[in-house]
């Protein structure tokens, strides 16, 4: 079995080249394509570091174990999501009745809406709930 994929050219259900992100019609595409800016998420090591403390730790981990599904779709949950992000505030970041249990999927679609999907102009800085 091959492993084939369409191109990527909006509309176009064609198989691309091998080896290439857009079939025959739209190869001419392909090297503005890999030189597309990729969106860089910056993290803040000012709280970043809180989710590798060994409290963060054992409060995920009992956390999931007394809501192990994901509150949207009922999948198993893997990651205890913040629900008001806590911008590096330890008391919001460890507050209980802030937390909620996520599966990544939900989790990633979450985080990448709060963070304007990671686009250069984030404007404001203001996080509606999910």
């Amino acid at each position: 079995m091959s492993n084939t994929t369409l191109c990527h050219k909006s509309g176009c259900f064609r198989t691309a080249e091998q080896g290439k992100h857009f079939c025959k019609k739209h190869l001419y595409l392909e090297e503005s394509y890999r030189k597309r800016p990729v969106p860089e998420r910056k993290k803040s090591n000012e709280w970043h570091n809180l989710y590798n403390s060994q409290r963060w730790r054992t409060v995920s981990k009992e956390f999931l174990a007394g809501h192990p599904y994901c509150y949207i779709c009922g999948a198993k949950a893997t990651i205890v999501d913040h629900i008001r992000p806590h911008r590096g505030d330890t008391e919001l970041f460890f507050d209980e009745t802030n937390l909620q249990p996520m599966c990544w999927k939900h989790h990633s679609a979450k985080t990448l809406k709060e963070n304007n999907y990671f686009k250069p102009d984030r404007g404001s800085e203001k996080h509606e709930a999910f």
